[in-house]
């Protein structure tokens, strides 16, 4: 089986270290660096992190693996085992970027045009203000 997540940069090789360690060397872990700093949710800092994926054989192992990302607080992503799964999950994922997208580029000329209708009046209420 195996795993998929993100971690903070800084945790990495203490994972590296502890997965080899807890796991006698019988899992493959894949690491890279994701370039954009992300925001923290709890802190609203922005973090970097990396991207792994750890491959192992077997219940017992899974179980050590999903501890010890647990106690480095990485995410985790469900990733389907099936090849056909992964690839409807991978449009699914697509689909609701393409519609936050639009909800964004529709939010944006929303505003866009409210901002411009107070534009127009702003000198009104500027004379309506100093004559209160």
């Amino acid at each position: 089986g195996f795993v998929a997540g993100v971690i903070l940069r800084e945790r990495i090789p203490a994972f590296e270290r502890m997965l080899w360690r807890a796991c006698r060397g019988n899992v493959f872990l894949r690491q890279a660096e994701i370039e954009k700093p992300l925001e923290d949710p709890s802190t609203g800092d922005q973090v970097y992190k990396s991207v792994f994926i750890i491959f192992f054989q077997g219940d017992q192992l899974k179980t050590r693996v999903k501890k010890i990302c647990e106690g480095f607080r990485a995410t985790l992503y469900p990733c389907p085992e099936a090849p056909a799964d992964r690839r409807e999950m991978a449009m699914g994922v697509m689909t609701r970027i393409e519609d936050l997208n639009t909800v964004l580029g529709q939010t944006q000329d929303h505003r866009h045009r409210v901002l411009v209708a107070a534009a127009k009046n702003i000198k009104n209420w500027f004379v309506k203000v100093r004559k209160i």
